[in-house]
């Protein structure tokens, strides 16, 4: 694995989707280090839409699948993506990209000076180029913060499918794609640190990708328990503490008739509603 950031090295990845509502670990995959995060996400998700029907309206994911194809694989399956973003690469104390402003019915860029920037070509990664004139910078005011090195001009590429994009980083910098994203920071991120901290998964036990699934399903299978058993004691600890009251007097009865020593059998108590 080379990532900025991280240790170089022979390691795992775990991939791992949870709910948003209970923090339920919902699906598990490894892959080998070297291995990219958006790779197998989208099928993934797939997989578990068709398996478990879900009804999924939102996705919430950090700024590493922030991709044009990611975003647009989201949008087509009618869901909303609610991604982290980075400025990406540029050059300190010059003008990123987001400081100019693409206009669609014109196919052009327009720089914070109001001079256009059009397009020139597209490379066959899908970018297309756009480019300002010379002149038009040679007498801008602008200059210093906006040519990069030598060049005499500003030249943006915009990819074909980057339109989705923009529509993620839209929704997620409004007022509800904030706190959908705070969500995520809230749910598979302490779902991730209590997995490495609380259950070892910091290591891996064995080696080979299928011992390491086992040990990454095993691990979320009992995340997962933990989890169930705190969501199902929070909605019915009325109904427990009045079964338990039950109980108590079911005993108390039951002494003073032994007392008589009288045999009575208690055949059944039940109650269908326990887990509704």
């Amino acid at each position: 694995m080379y990532r900025e950031g991280k240790p170089e090295g022979f390691f795992y990845l775990e991939h791992r989707t949870v709910d948003s509502k209970c923090n339920i670990v919902t699906d598990v995959h490894v892959t080998p280090g070297n291995v990219n995060d958006v790779e197998p996400y989208i099928e993934r998700l797939d997989r578990q839409i068709k398996r478990f029907g879900f009804d999924v309206k939102y996705v919430g994911l950090d700024a590493g699948y922030l991709t044009n194809l990611i975003c647009k694989q989201i949008i087509q399956r009618n869901l909303q993506g609610v991604i982290g973003f980075r400025l990406g690469p540029h050059e300190k104390n010059k003008y990123t990209k987001y400081k100019f402003q693409y206009v669609k019915e014109w196919d052009v860029y327009v720089c914070p000076n109001m001079f256009f920037l059009r397009y020139r070509t597209t490379d066959k990664n899908g970018y297309k180029s756009y480019s300002s004139v010379p002149k038009d910078c040679a007498n801008c005011s602008h200059k210093e913060l906006c040519l990069i090195g030598k060049n005499n001009n500003r030249t943006i590429r915009r990819h074909v499918w980057e339109e989705f994009k923009e529509n993620v980083v839209r929704f997620t910098r409004s007022d509800k794609g904030k706190t959908i994203y705070k969500r995520r920071k809230e749910t598979v991120e302490r779902s991730f640190a209590d997995a490495k901290e609380l259950h070892g998964l910091r290591y891996c036990r064995m080696r080979g990708k299928a011992k390491v699934s086992e040990q990454c399903l095993l691990t979320a299978a009992v995340q997962n328990m933990k989890k169930i058993a705190m969501v199902l004691f929070s909605h019915g600890f009325q109904y427990f503490m009045k079964i338990g009251s039950i109980y108590c007097q079911l005993y108390r009865i039951q002494l003073a008739i032994n007392k008589l020593s009288i045999k009575i059998t208690i055949t059944q108590i039940g109650n269908s509603g326990l887990c509704q």
